[in-house]
């Protein structure tokens, strides 16, 4: 389908590692950044999709590159693409001054709005004090309108009861706010969670669960063709949905010619679901006898075997899977 709305991911590098990431960015990811020829491409590519409304800025952790940022809005502006925003987890922002200084740089550079992560799996690594500098800061350069905070209800929780000078770890978090550890309490307040990535691994515990069979049936259809918000990767692999790790398309091809030849793991996907992944596994899968919190647990942990076998392009990139 005609491409709607997406992210531009510049790096998987991240200075964190978020339990609830999907894209399972970390600090020990490679912290090479997309090129400036490949940004270049990127946006020359979306220019082409009549039917796009805009993009947004991604990461990895976007901003530990400022200078890249600056291109890829430079980009944007020279092939007409819109940049709706730019997505940061504020670990940088040690004071409202150093915050001003750089959101203003991004502004001059055609940036209108900022998107701030407020979350407890965030601060872990990030003190409150940062994300509150952010906030006042981008408040100030782009005005409050275009200040998005992901989210408020989580931000206001973390002001009335964390120490704003230190992290806490996610039990702490937890336990101050009031809410259990483990279970459908944490899923429930960040609503936006996908139980896949590292979430479907760092934050199942407690979480209900259905055997593999369960799961027959259930096409994955709907997800693989939303094109509402969709991610294109440093390598420039297009990843449809919340469905990362596959993809059939790249900055080069947009909307490639989809067959079950060229596409097995995208067709049985939209086909029968991630059920019959179990069977393109064949014996290399094994059960988790606990089962799965969702059909994309289901997923990710059969596509992991199956990347394994190094038979499936579709399947990447690499530190994903491992």
């Amino acid at each position: 389908p005609p491409l709607r709305s997406g992210g531009i991911m510049l790096t998987y590098h991240c200075n964190n590692a978020c339990r609830h990431c999907l894209y399972r960015c970390k600090p020990s990811q490679s912290e090479q950044f997309i090129t400036d020829d490949e940004i270049d491409a990127t946006f020359a590519a979306l220019s082409e999709d009549k039917f796009l409304m805009g993009v947004h800025l991604a990461g990895g952790e976007a901003s530990l590159k400022p200078l890249k940022v600056i291109t890829a809005l430079r980009c944007a502006q020279k092939y007409g693409v819109s940049v709706d925003y730019l997505e940061t987890n504020a670990s940088w922002c040690d004071s409202i001054q150093n915050g001003k200084r750089l959101f203003a740089e991004f502004r001059d550079a055609g940036l209108e709005a900022v998107l701030i992560s407020a979350s407890l799996f965030h601060n872990e690594f990030i003190p409150l004090k940062n994300t509150e500098n952010a906030i006042f800061a981008a408040q100030d350069i782009f005005g409050v309108g275009n200040v998005i905070v992901w989210t408020p209800n989580v931000l206001n929780l973390m002001r009335k009861h964390l120490d704003p000078d230190r992290t806490h770890t996610l039990k702490e978090s937890c336990d101050k706010i009031g809410i259990k550890y483990e279970g459908t309490e944490l899923w429930s307040l960040h609503s936006y969670l996908t139980p896949a990535g590292r979430a479907a691994e760092t934050l199942s515990k407690g979480m209900p669960r259905k055997t593999a069979d369960a799961y027959k049936g259930q096409s994955c259809r709907r997800e693989l063709e939303n094109t509402s918000h969709f991610h294109l990767t440093p390598e420039g692999h297009l990843f449809t949905g919340l469905c990362a790790g596959i993809s059939i398309a790249n900055r080069d091809d947009l909307h490639p010619a989809i067959t079950n030849v060229s596409a097995p793991i995208f067709t049985t996907l939209c086909d029968h679901g991630p059920h019959s992944l179990i069977e393109l596994a064949g014996e290399n899968f094994t059960h988790q006898e606990e089962g799965y919190i969702s059909k994309c647990h289901l997923c990710m942990e059969a596509r992991k075997v199956l990347f394994e076998t190094g038979k499936y392009t579709e399947l990447g990139p690499a530190a994903y899977y491992r």
